[in-house]
């Protein structure tokens, strides 16, 4: 599933990057998943690979980055690179 209206913004900021470079993305997880609605959006790591993988390898997920205080909702962090001449 593509996240909303996010191709614009992963070729934005693509455009603004040096090749190689790193980018830190925090999205939310949720206990109901995608059928959860939104916003805030359940992301998963394919979400992102699908969205940001024009311009981006996926390097790494560090997981729960930080607690929510928000019930049956996590904060998680990826790490992408700059693709070289994409």
């Amino acid at each position: 599933m593509a996240l909303p209206d996010r191709s614009k913004f992963c070729e934005r900021i693509s455009e603004y990057m040096k090749d190689a470079g790193t980018l830190y993305v925090e999205v939310k997880m949720k206990d109901g998943g995608r059928e959860s609605g939104g916003p805030p959006f359940h992301v998963e790591k394919e979400d992102l690979i699908q969205n940001f993988g024009k311009y981006y390898d996926y390097v790494s997920s560090l997981g729960e980055v930080y607690s929510l205080n928000i019930p049956g909702m996590k904060q998680t962090g990826h790490i992408l690179r700059r693709s070289l001449g994409r």
